[in-house]
């Protein structure tokens, strides 16, 4: 019964980020986060109050609705009004704080669970926090600012330079702020004429010249991480062999290691990249998973030790990978106009499966034992060759050059290295002009930036395929956008 109340819970994250790909477009970011705040709130209070076990399902429920909109919509958000350079370093700082919430619930739980061990205000109380935080987060959004590229995509275009004038801290006809607006502008106008429907992201369109979103989601659903996290503890007790209270201890001590973990992950996200952070971890993971497996299988106390290690490195690796990674790269991976509906859909289909893992784990560990870590590690090596292949890498790339990803006839992994070169290339020569580093718009059609810079005429200087590039540009009416 235990497993079904928390598998439910799992259900309502799916059906709340379902809700947001179907009509999230329709309200700004920062409303739907606001939204979801009421049914976490109620579900929390019902589960406060619950006097049965489907009472409490039903507060379950409600409140899984309510996180699955926010997981949702709370990345989309944060790229959208987030420098490229800080994009995933400020995901990584909201996950790491979620972090602190989670040790915070579980060492509560642990201590009321000592002094109250068969009393319901334990549990009670727990979910009392929850309405206290999660009432905290629904008035900060409200001081919070919208996303400009929202307001762009709804004709609001004098909001969207208020918002932008505030992120950058200049005044609203600064240089900066009209070329940020007009890149926006351009982008969100150039895909908006390539049409924005459900039928784009899962079907071709002939003689279409614009972003190809259907790859996009294939790309998307190869990230979707089949962990066991959820069944650590278990993990502790059933295989590993510590007993309840010592596996409980020994969860609460992964948590902390997750939350020390991630601090990690603020610098390597940007600094190593989403794709070899996803590559490199995703092995790693692999090989202790392996190990882990054949530990379980020799069943002898040094083995148990070594399984404990173990455990304890796939949660820092998937940390360093994984965490804020899926979360980040979901989501900036999209255009504007199906920001809501791609990735709606790819935290729905996240949390589909984490419900079925939270299923079958148990299951599989009954039956087949070590060999169910097997079943993990297969599926995470097997992320290494999918990642190299088909996930272009984004960091410190603006969402509107993403797009250039895309194109007709162009391999998105291959592009995205040319335009991070281009890129640093000009952030050089603006800082050795004394510029402040931010290169504007020349249109955005031609934001296959790479495949103009003359791969076949390396006797050209910078400043000639520059020009190449520029009148290029010109020629089809396009725009470049490189921060």
């Amino acid at each position: 019964m235990q497993g079904t109340v928390t598998s439910l819970f799992e259900l309502g994250c799916f059906a709340g980020a379902l809700l947001v790909s179907l009509f999230g477009e329709r309200f700004s970011r920062r409303a739907l986060l606001f939204i979801y705040t009421v049914p976490m709130i109620i579900g929390s209070v019902i589960q406060v109050a619950a006097q049965n076990t489907a009472m409490l399902i039903v507060g379950r429920m409600v409140a899984g609705l309510g996180l699955g909109g926010i997981t949702s919509t709370l990345p989309s958000w944060q790229n959208e009004t987030s420098p490229a350079k800080l994009r995933g370093t400020v995901i990584c700082t909201s996950l790491s704080f979620l972090i602190i919430g989670q040790l915070i619930a579980y060492w509560a739980g642990y201590g009321l669970l000592q002094q109250f061990p068969t009393q319901n205000i334990t549990w009670r109380l727990l979910f009392a926090l929850q309405t206290i935080s999660v009432s905290i987060m629904a008035l900060m959004v409200v001081f919070m600012p919208e996303s400009p590229r929202w307001l762009i995509a709804h004709g609001k275009y004098d909001q969207a330079r208020t918002v932008v004038s505030c992120l950058l801290n200049r005044p609203e006809d600064n240089i900066l702020v009209n070329e940020q607006i007009e890149d926006m502008t351009r982008a969100i106008t150039f895909e908006q004429e390539h049409g924005a429907s459900w039928a784009d992201l899962f079907t071709w369109k002939k003689n279409d010249d614009g972003p190809k979103e259907k790859r996009r989601v294939f790309t998307l659903q190869l990230i979707l991480l089949v962990t066991p996290n959820s069944y650590l503890t278990t993990i502790f007790e059933g295989s590993v062999g510590f007993s309840e209270h010592l596996s409980t201890l020994m969860s609460g001590f992964l948590q902390v290691c997750f939350l020390m973990a991630s601090f990690l992950t603020w610098f390597l996200i940007e600094r190593a990249g989403r794709r070899n952070c996803f590559m490199v971890t995703a092995i790693c993971m692999g090989i202790t998973m392996v190990i882990l497996a054949a530990m379980v299988k020799v069943n002898t106390k040094p083995a148990g030790y070594v399984a404990t290690v173990c455990l304890f490195l796939y949660q820092s690796f998937f940390t360093w990978g994984w965490m804020a990674g899926v979360w980040c790269y979901s989501n900036e991976i999209l255009s504007t106009t199906y920001r809501a509906k791609g990735g709606g859909l790819c935290v729905a289909l996240q949390w589909l499966f984490d419900f079925v893992i939270l299923q079958v784990t148990p299951i599989g560990i009954s039956q087949i034992g070590w060999g169910m870590f097997l079943v993990f590690a297969v599926f995470n090596f097997a992320y290494a060759p999918l990642v190299w292949l088909f996930c272009p890498e984004t960091a410190g790339v603006p969402l509107e050059s993403i797009d250039a990803m895309y194109m007709p006839g162009v391999d998105p992994v291959k592009e995205s290295v040319k335009i991070r070169k281009y890129m640093k290339e000009e952030a050089l020569a603006r800082r050795e002009q004394g510029g402040d580093g931010y290169k504007g718009s020349r249109g955005h059609e031609m934001g296959r930036i790479g495949s103009l810079m003359g791969e076949n005429k390396p006797e050209e200087s910078r400043v000639e395929r520059m020009r190449d590039l520029e009148g290029q540009a010109g020629k089809n009416n396009t725009a470049i956008t490189i921060e």
